[in-house]
């Protein structure tokens, strides 16, 4: 009688727990990216407004001081502004570089993801993806070097042009404003390509196949078909290079002069120079406002709602609308991209374009279909040949330059010597900044996949009123340029006396990081058979049993898949770390940042090849447990 008594008694206590599960799993990523991601985002903006005391201190209080030095206007100002102060020019520049680099990507990666995702033969297509991608995860720091080795007085480009009596005498060609764009360019194109194939291999084949059927040629089929149909992918690809490079640091710091500082490197310059932390917060928001005001823009003049930001793009004519059944993602992957959706139609770039191919249709249309085809392939292949140049060479000239045996860095090398990667593997210092890199690497890889998989978890398993904003939760921090996010995180770990230390770069790591294990796991769960879990319950198991029998194994490649996405991208991340390092922990990419700053030892190189390596096998690593991530 007792027994039943107390079996009875303990039936609401259960079935309180199992009612409040779905809140148990949401307490925890929401613990993550509310109280550990908003709330330093919003101390940001408090912090703006307090006064700075000069010689590194502050104190609270409530001043406009800070947003009337960086809006200060010494003149009437037309639009664009005619003269301003230093911080206001910066910005106007750091936005037109943007814009350049957006553009530029656009032209330069078109061509090469068209070409990508017609490609017939699967194995050459995945190498290509496979380089595109490694290129895109090593560090921006070891990129800005290997353009330095290429647009130096004694690099690459200068010795060419002298060799072929282009140029008199060696030249330099950075620091200044072209070699700041084709740096840029460099570091984002991965990214339009990347946007542009997924893009590009959505359209139905059908449709370009019945267009050939119906008598059109290449260029016609194009110019009517394909263009039409993945402008989606050009607004997107536009809208987030755009995005990235507005908070670019490392290649506005390396290879441009003084008069290409953009705001973020002046940021980071009022914090560890200055250290004026609250004007330094006060150009972060002027920054994070532009963020907004154009993703504004794109909701108001595209048709394109917030709420959609992210999943895979699907194909449509102009004026129709995608299917509903059709298309349809968990919370977690319908989030990320749509908000980047629309802004080349805005400034009729798919008119240009198309324009552009009516002017080529009309060239070719005196010559024979097959002859024209071939022509056209051939040109494509020339020009992928050339382009994928442009991406792999700079990595192979840190290659080569890594095995000089001369002191200084220099190209092409004079003999063939190891002994530079002895000196990284056996200096204390390299050996220190090396193991810092893969333990916070490490840890942060772990504490994302953490945060983003039980997000995705919650948002598959359990009805939420608020879905679409807890799913946009999931993707916000990789919409926060990371200088921002940097400088957030440092006023907020300074309040705490959490700066300086392994543990709060692996806090930062861990949240900036966790959409993309969110990304992956919600894939994995919206494509998952739910009957195997059915079937396991139905035979006994608890659901505890069955997530770790079943569940997990079916989804251990997309979780692992998310855990090295983070993994690799924490290991080469700079700009955060730096911020909160507060110069008392070292990693690889600071470690060889400082380096360039004071020279250029051959072993920067060699540590620039093992990390190289070290993303590559990773890169490999996630296309083969996923079957072909990018497929």
């Amino acid at each position: 009688m007792g027994a039943e008594s107390s079996t009875d008694a303990d039936e609401p206590a259960r079935a309180g727990l199992k009612s409040n599960t779905k809140w148990y799993a949401l307490g925890y990523p929401l613990f993550w990216l509310v109280a550990v991601f908003l709330v330093p985002l919003a101390m940001l903006v408090v912090f703006s407004f307090y006064v700075n005391i000069p010689g590194g201190s502050y104190r609270p209080g409530v001043t406009l001081e800070n947003y009337a030095r960086f809006l200060d206007v010494s003149a009437t100002l037309g639009w664009p502004p005619v003269e301003t102060n230093l911080y206001l020019r910066q910005l106007w520049l750091t936005i037109e570089i943007s814009l350049v680099t957006a553009f530029a990507s656009l032209l330069l990666g078109y061509p090469i993801a068209y070409y990508l995702a017609r490609m017939n033969r699967p194995w050459l297509r995945s190498l290509l993806l496979i380089t595109i991608i490694s290129s895109l995860w090593v560090t921006y720091v070891i990129r800005a070097y290997a353009w330095q080795v290429i647009l130096a007085s004694g690099g690459v480009l200068s010795s060419i042009g002298v060799r072929t009596g282009l140029l008199a005498e060696p030249q330099s060609f950075y620091p200044g404003y072209w070699g700041l764009v084709v740096g840029m360019v460099y570091v984002f194109l991965p990214f339009m390509i990347l946007t542009l194939y997924s893009s590009i291999r959505n359209i139905d084949g059908e449709l370009l196949e019945a267009s050939k059927n119906l008598g059109a040629g290449p260029v016609t089929t194009f110019r009517r078909v394909t263009l039409p149909l993945s402008k989606n992918g050009i607004t997107s690809g536009m809208a987030l290079v755009f995005i990235l490079a507005l908070g670019a640091y490392v290649m506005p710091r390396l290879l441009g002069s003084s008069a290409e500082r953009t705001l973020p490197v002046l940021i980071e310059a009022q914090i560890m120079g200055e250290q004026n932390y609250p004007f330094a917060a006060a150009m972060s928001i002027g920054l994070i406002v532009v963020v907004l005001a154009f993703l504004w823009a794109m909701v108001r003049f595209t048709n394109v709602t917030a709420a959609s930001l992210g999943g895979d793009e699907v194909a449509e004519p102009d004026g129709g609308a995608p299917d509903s059944t059709a298309y349809e993602s968990s919370a977690g992957t319908t989030r990320v991209r749509s908000t980047l959706a629309s802004v080349a139609s805005a400034v009729g770039l798919t008119r240009l374009l198309g324009s552009a191919g009516r002017g080529l249709d009309s060239v070719v249309t005196t010559v024979d279909a097959q002859t024209r085809e071939r022509v056209i392939w051939t040109a494509s292949r020339l020009y992928v040949i050339a382009a994928m140049t442009f991406i792999a060479a700079p990595l192979g000239i840190i290659i080569a330059v890594s095995v000089t045996p001369e002191q200084f860095l220099t190209f092409p090398p004079g003999g063939f010597s190891m002994q530079w990667y002895v000196e990284f593997f056996t200096d204390p210092s390299w050996l220190i900044a090396l193991i810092n890199s893969l333990g916070i690497a490490g840890a942060a890889a772990l504490l994302s996949t953490t945060i983003g998989g039980t997000l995705a978890f919650a948002l598959d398993r359990y009805g939420y009123r608020w879905s679409a904003i807890l799913g946009t939760f999931g993707v916000l921090p990789i919409l926060v340029p990371p200088v921002i996010v940097g400088v957030a995180f440092l006023v907020f770990f300074l309040e705490l006396g959490f700066a300086g230390t392994r543990a709060g770069i692996i806090v930062a790591h861990g949240i900036f990081y966790a959409p993309f294990p969110f990304i992956l796991i919600s894939q994995g769960l919206d494509e998952l058979d739910r009957t195997y879990e059915e079937a396991a319950m139905n035979l006994g198991a608890s659901p505890i049993k069955t997530i770790r029998t079943i569940t997990y194994p079916l989804l251990r490649a997309n979780v692992i898949s998310g855990a090295l996405f983070a993994f690799i991208l924490s290991l080469n991340e700079y700009i955060i770390a730096w911020l909160l390092s507060l110069f008392l922990v070292d990693t690889i990419p600071i470690r060889i940042f400082n380096s360039l700053r004071y020279g250029y030892s051959p072993t920067i190189a060699a540590a620039s090849v093992v990390f190289i390596a070290l993303t590559v096998v990773v890169m490999v690593a996630i296309d083969h447990l996923s079957g072909g991530i990018w497929e």
